[in-house]
């Protein structure tokens, strides 16, 4: 209401007498979801078309592109919108310093916690928030209960740049209750929480006002069109990429939609909402002009994929080699003539900083977890393998790692009844012997997350057809179900039965219109090999795990790892 009351009366203004607005330039600089990835991780692109395997992003490169957008322009905030940890080597063997201190050493202005910062409870999370300076925000969490913590996340920040000031309000999901383990700290509406906080801003003079989330990018577009008075939304949380035809899409990447998007907000003005996909990958920026009134005039998106100096292709052998030559010279040329993809050189400080923890991540792949007291040979669609083993139920290895998705949901409030995993997403045979810090991310090196979906059974059962016809690396491996599968009939009709494992311990018919909680990695809920219709579900979680570390913890809980007493499949070739 402040602000609409200032905006007629700047309007009347104009009228009255010539003034000349004063315009303030601001760039937001921004993060999120960067997950403990300090270091570069690989994906395949496709510029041009052209199937490329490149490394994408890490906290050295990350600082020489902040460093450049820094030396040039006037007035820059740089935020992360949470899940700073909880997911690479790095947390595991640091819990969170790095990452907390690579906050600090990058300067942002303002940070508020995901729902991975809880993961080891409130206390430790003000425990780790002593590695670094950033104020931490979050407007919608009662911490009361744990003194600590309280005394260090606040409501909002207020920015100061070139005279002017910017308000940013922290938000974060209500699921971190579910999906977490926030003890005794409460988290409120968000909509309700941030509306009594722009109010409060307002009062203050505050008319420019960002919202720096942890909710997801469909919760970000909701809240632009409900919350009176925002002016942005820097969102994380959903590991959503966005960009433009001409910038991301270039490249052979897929965005959910425009960087920045843009939403009719509750007070009729435009709410541009920005995200940076995850593990620092992207450096989002959007350059803003705000005129005196506080209103956006000019909003300018341009997100950086972050590119290191090495890219690969397969040859006509299928190996993947180094691209040289002429070829090379037309990548980069591509990448530079590309506004939202940059190669970008690390930082030599930032690199003799890390240098230290990276010696120590490297030792620990060493590290032994448990032992494999029999062989735990994988295969991807029952048979015999290239060796002449026969293994009629299928890999021995694939279900243990559906064992493992399954007890890492079960600590949550929101466990699974079902575990689904494609036979390509497991690399390798484990070797009876010792098993690995290492073994694990060589099994599964993906760095896939582990996604929670609620489906019906008849999806359930949809899903099992497709992983069954597509075979190969799609086959479908379950924790907490058993199928049958006969190929000798008609696609589309070759699961004939499948059962679910309720918690007592019964085999019970698996019920088509009731809905189950299954989950899968993050390359099948978004519809890879095939699966569509896990793009269907009723609701979609991403956790944050990543599966080799779900993997590591069951090792490290069963000790000793030994074939389960059924693969959960029963398989009857064509002929």
């Amino acid at each position: 209401m402040i602000r609409l009351i200032a905006r007629l009366v700047l309007a009347a203004a104009i009228f009255s007498c010539p003034v000349t607005a004063r315009a303030f330039d601001v760039t937001l600089l921004h993060a999120n979801d960067s997950h403990s990835y300090l270091d570069a991780t690989a994906d395949k692109i496709a510029p041009q078309g052209a199937s490329t395997y490149a490394s994408l992003g890490g906290w050295t490169r990350l600082t020489s592109a902040v460093a450049v957008v820094r030396a040039e322009q006037a007035n820059v905030i740089l935020l992360h919108a949470g899940d700073a940890v909880q997911g690479g080597l790095y947390y595991m063997k640091y819990g969170g310093k790095p990452e907390m201190e690579f906050l600090d050493r990058l300067g942002f202005d303002a940070f508020t916690p995901g729902n991975h910062e809880f993961d080891r409870g409130p206390a430790y999370l003000a425990r780790i928030l002593g590695y670094t300076r950033v104020p931490a925000v979050c407007a919608n969490l009662d911490a009361s209960a744990v003194p600590a913590l309280a005394a260090r996340v606040k409501p909002y920040v207020i920015i100061k740049r070139g005279g002017d000031r910017v308000g940013v309000i922290g938000l974060t999901t209500p699921e971190t209750k579910l999906i977490s383990s926030p003890g005794n700290v409460r988290f409120s509406d968000e909509v309700h929480a941030a509306t009594l906080i722009v109010r409060e801003l307002e009062a203050r003079g505050v008319n420019k006002i960002v919202l720096l989330t942890h909710v997801g990018y469909d919760e970000d577009k909701r809240l632009a069109a409900t919350i009176p008075g925002v002016d942005v939304i820097v969102g994380g949380h959903s590991h959503t990429l966005l960009g433009n035809p001409d910038g991301i899409e270039a490249m052979g990447l897929r965005p959910a939609g425009a960087y920045p998007t843009v939403v009719k907000g509750a007070d009729g003005s435009d709410v541009y909402v920005v995200t940076a996909w995850k593990w620092g990958r992207v450096l989002g920026r959007l350059d803003l002009t705000f005129d005196d009134a506080g209103r956006v005039t000019k909003a300018e998106g341009k997100p950086a994929l972050i590119l290191a100096d090495s890219f690969k292709r397969k040859n006509d052998a299928g190996q993947k080699v180094e691209v040289q030559g002429g070829d090379r010279d037309a990548l980069l040329a591509f990448i530079a003539s590309n506004p939202e993809a940059a190669v970008v050189p690390a930082d030599p400080a930032a690199r003799k900083f890390l240098g230290p923890f990276s010696e120590g991540v490297e030792a620990m792949r060493t590290e032994v977890i448990g032992e494999a007291v029999l062989p735990l040979p994988h295969i991807r669609v029952p048979g015999v393998t290239d060796t002449g083993e026969s293994l009629s139920r299928g890999s021995l290895i694939a279900p243990l790692v559906c064992q493992s998705m399954l007890a890492r949901l079960k600590g949550t409030g929101e466990p699974a009844d079902i575990a689904l995993q494609n036979a390509g997403g497991v690399r390798e045979s484990v070797d009876q012997g010792d098993i690995t810090v290492g073994t694990a991310y060589t099994l599964m090196p993906f760095s896939n997350t582990l996604v929670l979906l609620r489906l019906t059974g008849a999806q359930v059962r949809q899903a099992l057809e497709t992983g069954v016809d597509r075979g190969e690396g799609a086959f479908p491996y379950v924790g907490g179900a058993r199928y049958t599968a006969d190929m000798r009939q008609p696609e589309g009709h070759r699961v004939l039965s499948i059962d679910t494992l309720d918690h007592q311990g019964n085999w019970t018919p698996l019920d088509p219109v009731r809905t189950y909680r299954l989950v899968t990695n993050s390359y099948l809920a978004s519809g890879g090999d095939g699966y569509a219709v896990l793009k269907d579900a009723a609701s979609s979680c991403d956790t944050g795990f990543v599966d080799a570390q779900a993997f590591i913890e069951y090792v490290r809980q069963q000790r000793m790892l030994k074939p389960l007493p059924t693969t959960g499949v029963t398989y009857i070739p064509a002929k």
